[in-house]
């Protein structure tokens, strides 16, 4: 009885894991929630005077439909190097933030995953 009340929880947990997951075309739908969003890097722009990164996730500026915004020391301190990311999957965890009108973004995520 114990092993089957063992697979019913863990099922239940999958599936909540699984809808904290979401892809870009989702992100509008979770605006001041935090989420893991998946998708493929779609370009990078390093750190200018403003000390930020950018990442575009699926699409590229000026298409962009989601971005990651790093500041650089934040980078620099999960060893990060965006510069051959391009093309690569990307999981990164954090609050979407922004108005409805402007492409959401995750500031600082709290995790990122790039493989």
């Amino acid at each position: 009885m114990k092993n089957l009340l063992f697979i019913f929880l863990l099922g239940l947990s999958a599936k909540s894991f699984a809808q904290d997951t979401i892809t870009t075309i989702q992100v509008k739908d979770y605006l001041g929630k935090e989420v893991w969003v998946k998708g493929i890097i779609a370009s990078f722009k390093p750190a200018g005077e403003n000390s930020l990164n950018y990442i575009n996730v699926d699409k590229a500026f000026p298409q962009n439909i989601f971005t990651v915004v790093i500041a650089d020391n934040y980078l620099k301190r999960l060893k990060l190097d965006l510069s051959k990311s391009k093309g690569k999957k990307i999981l990164v965890k954090g609050k979407v933030e922004g108005n409805g009108k402007d492409t959401p973004q995750i500031l600082n995520p709290s995790k990122i995953i790039i493989k």
